[in-house]
């Protein structure tokens, strides 16, 4: 798996943290950090992408730092595989980091323990706070309190291959859905020929940023907060309709397994099985790379935009995978924390991951991504996530969307019987997991 999309790695990932960390934290969230004397360094852990990634621009950073406050920064890279565990271990200590970088599906559990500092007073010191990437922001905000601070994501659009439109005597992109769903029956039946060929390869057990993005378009969600209660919402009439549309797609236009997930959708797209597929920009560059199972004779011939919504000139909300920056409410230099957070992200340097064809944290800078991976990023502009709540990881180690789905596209339940069961399960989950 490719870590310059942490939603890749942490995706159906329960967050653990012990019932003693949570107690502590719950006892010192509410104090007032108290002031202490200028440190040599501070301590920031941050993932891999920021060394391996853009070393230059964490360096420079670092640097303007240290000048203007006459402190150095430690940077400690940690792994996506055991980060978590190092840092229930570092907060139920007395010397946690000063900033710390989590995958934007680990903050609930973390902000609703009271184990980061609430930056809401502060939101306007970071840079393009303004226009933020708003599910970036969902994702780092807990009852209405801001906990972090957006540092970058990943986002996905439709990946297709212009030759096969072509060749089926499609002369312009879809605008709409239905635009996009007629267009796929026309590559279906111009490669009727080919058994396995999927004019959009969808797997049952597809990531639900595919279906999630329909429920959203259509105006549902999966659940919402009702005084102090979450209630699932996937049988609302929206979402149903939502679901039913994508069911529409992949019935009439997927050979994939029902059951099935989305592993194998490049290597499909690579071989000509597939003339569309829901993916992230980083699979541009996989389909066309033999030592990923791609096929360089692709080169030049795919393109991407992003998921047609219902009316012309409006897109389907994408999921947004990515990284936000906290600080630990246990931290004792969380000025300088601050600080430093304002100087790494500001717009000098999100213009420098926005170059690296990633979703800067701000919607101003999008023009800055290179033109074949744009469309990743235009679908930024309108986003979704999931519930900011202790209790989500529970629903996705359940596996209640996923079976979901695969219950709708097997036709072992309705649209509206599948949704309903999935809602009462997630008001459960929602309301007793910790």
């Amino acid at each position: 798996m490719e870590s310059l999309y942490p939603e890749d790695i942490v995706k159906y990932r329960a967050i653990l943290v012990s019932a003693v960390l949570v107690a502590g934290l719950a006892a010192c969230s509410s104090a007032t950090p108290q002031a202490a004397p200028k440190p040599e360094s501070i301590t920031v852990w941050l993932q891999p992408e920021a060394s391996e990634t853009w070393p230059q621009m964490l360096e420079a950073a670092n640097k303007e730092f240290t000048a203007k406050y006459g402190v150095s920064v430690k940077v400690e890279t940690q792994t996506w595989g055991d980060h978590l565990t190092k840092l229930d271990t570092a907060l139920a200590g007395s010397t946690p980091p000063d900033v710390v970088e989590l995958g934007n599906t680990e903050m609930a559990r973390y902000m609703a323990a009271g184990a980061f500092a609430d930056l809401s007073p502060q939101k306007a010191e970071f840079p393009n706070s303004g226009t933020w990437v708003q599910s970036l922001t969902d994702s780092a905000t807990h009852d209405g309190k801001l906990y972090g601070v957006p540092y970058y994501g990943g986002s996905r659009a439709v990946i297709y291959n212009k030759e096969l439109f072509e060749k089926a005597g499609i002369t312009k992109l879809p605008a709409t859905v239905d635009e996009l769903i007629a267009a796929g029956e026309k590559l279906a039946a111009a490669n009727a020929g080919n058994p396995n060929f999927s004019a959009f390869y969808m797997p049952g057990r597809y990531n639900w940023a595919g279906p999630g993005s329909f429920v959203e378009g259509f105006g549902g969600h999966v659940a919402v907060k009702e005084g102090g209660k979450w209630r699932g919402t996937l049988d609302s009439p929206e979402s149903v309709a939502g679901l039913a549309k994508f069911k529409e797609l992949v019935d009439k236009l997927s050979k994939a397994d029902r059951r099935g997930d989305d592993t194998k959708q490049d290597q499909t797209f690579a071989q000509g099985n597939a003339a569309m597929l829901y993916g992230l920009g980083r699979e541009l560059a996989a389909i066309v790379d033999p030592a990923r199972g791609g096929n360089p004779a692709l080169a030049g011939k795919i393109g991407a935009f992003p998921m047609p919504g219902r009316t012309a000139g409006k897109q389907m909300p994408a999921f947004i995978g990515g990284s936000d920056l906290a600080v630990p409410v246990k931290g004792k230099y969380q000025d300088l924390a601050r600080a430093w957070i304002a100087i790494f992200t500001n717009g000098a340097n999100e213009t420098e991951i926005a170059k690296k064809s990633l979703v800067p944290n701000t919607t101003t800078l999008i023009s800055q991504v290179p033109a074949e991976a744009r469309p990743f990023a235009e679908s930024a502009k309108e986003s979704w996530f999931v519930p900011v709540t202790e209790g989500w990881g529970a629903v996705e180690q359940r596996g209640i969307l996923p079976n979901m789905m695969i219950d709708i596209l097997t036709g072992k339940a309705d649209v509206a019987t599948a949704a309903k069961k999935a809602s009462v399960e997630i008001t459960e989950v929602l309301n007793t997991a910790k």
